[in-house]
Parts: structure tokens; sequence; C-alpha cells
């Protein structure tokens, strides 16, 4: 997965709010919590191999 893309939706939402444009902002936010909640679900499913 692309770790930056959260990041990047985050800006496209910052952007959209300094623009006016509420529902692309609202949109943007609701797209990265989307992946946010989808990445942490795909890596905290896994157990950590440590040894120590």
């Amino acid at each position: 997965m692309f770790m930056y893309l959260p990041f990047l939706l985050a800006l496209f939402a910052v952007l959209g709010i300094a623009a006016g444009w509420k529902g692309f902002s609202y949109a943007m936010w609701l797209a990265t919590l989307c992946v946010t909640l989808w990445s942490f679900s795909f890596h905290a499913t896994s157990a950590l191999t440590l040894s120590f």
C-alpha cells in the first residue's frame, strides 16, 4: 500500500477547506478516514514476529 495516501487525501481536504469547497472537503476527509482505518485493520491483524 502507498503509505503517503492518507496524508495526500488529508492535504486535499485541507485545500478544499481553504478553497471553500464543502462537499469536496467532506469527501476527502471521509476517504482519508476510510483509507486510514483500512490500513490499520490490515496491519493490526497479524502477530508481530519479534525475536529477542
